[in-house]
């Protein structure tokens, strides 16, 4: 029987080198998944990429919704997202685009990639991260692949510390008000960040933010066959 340390650290992890690339499927996705490690790559000078991969017109209108994805990014110390405006709900019927687009930024320049956990609901979610892996592994990127906790907890080989930085997310889900008349995502991201820390609370940390990461070369060829199944 695998002890809990192979299964969740222990110890708090290192943030990856820059340059990142984040893929967000929605205006929100990064401050509630990742704000705090966002703030902290930003605050350590890392060049950081934020992507808006739709408008998220279905949740509120969209010119707002870009308008608190500026607010976000500005409160974490971001440079502005970049908007790609594909179709609210319908990714997974545009992953043609979706790689067009990553084609575009020429993605051999990122050492990190973030994307969606494996394990999220939301079809947009789950659609970003099947297409952009597939994207990249025809690219042959050689980077290292960080998926994201945004909605649930996924498996995790790697927790960032944000203690330091949790008053910043906060501020930066704030920005999100059409988002946050609808759902708490404040206070549901804190109690997800708050269980995230559990392993590390001995340290005395509070909240931490959980991501998977690996080189895409590590994954055999059987991960991706059973992930376009389960994106099916």
């Amino acid at each position: 029987m695998l002890p809990e340390n192979r299964l969740v650290p222990y110890e708090p992890s290192a943030l990856p080198p820059g340059p990142w690339l984040v893929l967000a499927p929605h205006p929100d996705d990064e401050s509630i998944g990742m704000g705090g490690t966002l703030a902290l790559g930003a605050e350590r000078g890392l060049p950081v990429k934020i992507v808006m991969v739709t408008d998220g017109e279905i949740g509120a209108d969209p010119f707002q919704r870009r308008q608190e994805a500026l607010c976000a990014c500005r409160v974490l110390g971001l440079e502005a997202p970049e908007f790609w405006n594909l179709p609210d709900r319908e990714v997974y019927r545009h992953l043609d685009a979706l790689a067009e687009k990553l084609k575009k930024i020429k993605v051999h320049k990122f050492r990190a990639i973030f994307l969606p956990s494996f394990f999220e609901f939301h079809p947009d979610h789950r659609a970003v991260t099947l297409g952009a892996l597939a994207f990249l592994r025809l690219e042959a990127w050689l980077g290292e692949v960080w998926l994201y906790e945004i909605s649930r907890q996924g498996e995790v080989n790697r927790l960032i510390v944000i203690d330091e930085v949790a008053e910043r997310k906060d501020r930066a889900i704030d920005c999100y008000q059409s988002q946050l008349a609808q759902v708490p995502y404040r206070e549901l991201a804190a109690s997800l960040d708050c269980l995230r820390a559990y392993s590390l609370s001995p340290q005395g940390v509070r909240r931490a933010e959980g991501f998977w990461a690996a080189r895409l070369s590590a994954l055999p060829d059987e991960w991706f066959r059973r992930l376009r199944e389960y994106f099916e």
